[in-house]
């Protein structure tokens, strides 16, 4: 045989080798179960259990028959069950602001602050409002609404206007 094919007999043998070796590939692998499960979602939602109560620091009154004058304390109490499952959840209970809809003038010389108790103990409250977490799911949550008309008002600020609070409401949210 001459050198010529002596060298493409080999050339040809080093690509059949080469190109063999490089399709095959060792890839092993094993699996196992993990225990996992199913994940369900939680839920929140809150159930008014009475009629809302209004007052005034003189005792019961009739919201939409009440005339403030500055230095006024208005009362808003209502009850509701609380539905909060979730391993993380945590929820504000705060005023529905949309829901007191009135002049302009009025918000300058009108705050409020919220409140609650569950069993008659105090439930935290923060910047965003009454904290609600799984601790409180199915507990009834005795709600409070203070709105005071700033005593200091003067001259003929927020005199002759209104604010409705017919629809007066909290809301639960997930913060």
């Amino acid at each position: 045989m001459n050198n010529k094919l002596k060298g493409a007999v080999a050339a040809g043998a080093a690509t059949v080798l080469l190109a063999g070796g490089a399709g095959t590939m060792a890839a092993w692998n094993a699996a196992t179960e993990v225990g996992g499960g199913a994940i369900g979602a939680g839920a929140l939602a809150l159930s008014q259990l009475d009629t809302p109560a209004w007052a005034d620091q003189n005792g019961p009154i009739e919201v939409t028959d009440f005339r403030a004058v500055p230095g006024d304390v208005l009362t808003y109490r209502a009850s509701f069950q609380v539905t909060a499952q979730g391993t993380n959840l945590r929820a504000s209970l705060a005023v529905d602001e949309a829901t007191i809809v009135g002049d302009e003038a009025f918000s300058g010389v009108v705050e409020h602050k919220i409140t609650a108790t569950s069993g008659g103990a105090p439930v935290p409250v923060d910047a965003s409002g009454v904290v609600i977490t799984p601790s409180f799911d199915g507990a009834v949550v005795d709600v409070k609404v203070i709105i005071t008309f700033d005593p200091a008002t003067d001259g003929e600020a927020a005199q002759a206007v209104q604010v409705d609070l017919s629809e007066f409401n909290v809301t639960l949210r997930q913060v």
